[in-house]
């Protein structure tokens, strides 16, 4: 990883905080390759639960070495190949979302993980978003950002995100849902969410996009 010739921007934050459309944004402006690491975690959620390999974290590690792929699309965004077979449209229901919570809490998981998140690393850059990119990830990053959101707000952005996508949902059951993985995700014992260290908070509770990419593109001197 050689930040000399690729630099890395990482973007942490809350569940449903806004912050994989920021990066999505960001990225595009700067050219820059995309890398949502929540969709590792929920790749290997949904093996688990599609091929009941949870119990022996050493099985399950062989299988995702040796069939587990993250390629570059020509948006440059980084997706996930399994059995030689592109998962990423089955990953973003909310069980799998809550799984991905507990499978990231496998040490032996998270570091199978890292090594190919670091080899995501390509000029001219890479924005890479999720929980832990700021503080285990990529700690020496070239500009830090962690994303914040009321919770009502976060709940009601991913209701609109799931009817926009035909699926049915309440609004009661995902305030619950985002609730249970905050408090997951701030108090597990490996890599707990928290703002990393330099790192800007944004509050995207009442900006627009567009907004806060303006006021990262400034902050962000290249």
């Amino acid at each position: 990883m050689n930040h000399k010739s690729a630099r890395v921007i990482t973007i942490d934050g809350l569940a449903s905080s806004g912050k994989t459309s920021i990066s999505k944004k960001l990225s595009e402006k700067l050219g820059y390759y995309f890398l949502d690491s929540g969709i590792l975690y929920r790749s290997v959620a949904y093996i688990c639960l599609n091929e009941s390999l949870e119990e022996d974290v050493n099985v399950l590690i062989h299988k995702l070495e040796n069939n587990l792929e993250v390629i570059s699309n020509e948006n440059k965004h980084f997706t996930v190949k399994y059995l030689g077979k592109d998962i990423s449209r089955y990953l973003y229901n909310e069980e799998i979302g809550v799984h991905a919570s507990i499978v990231s809490q496998k040490p032996e998981i998270r570091k199978f993980l890292m090594n190919l998140q670091h080899n995501c690393v390509k000029k001219p850059g890479l924005v890479a978003n999720g929980r832990d990119m700021g503080t285990k990830v990529f700690p020496d990053a070239d500009f830090k950002l962690f994303i914040i959101a009321d919770l009502d707000i976060r709940a009601k952005r991913r209701l609109k995100q799931l009817t926009d996508a035909g699926k049915e949902a309440s609004l009661v059951k995902i305030t619950s849902q985002l609730a249970e993985r905050d408090k997951n995700d701030k108090n597990r014992k490996i890599s707990p969410l928290v703002a990393p260290d330099g790192s800007v908070e944004i509050d995207s509770s009442n900006l627009n996009i567009d907004r806060i990419l303006d006021k990262i593109l400034e902050l962000y001197k290249i």
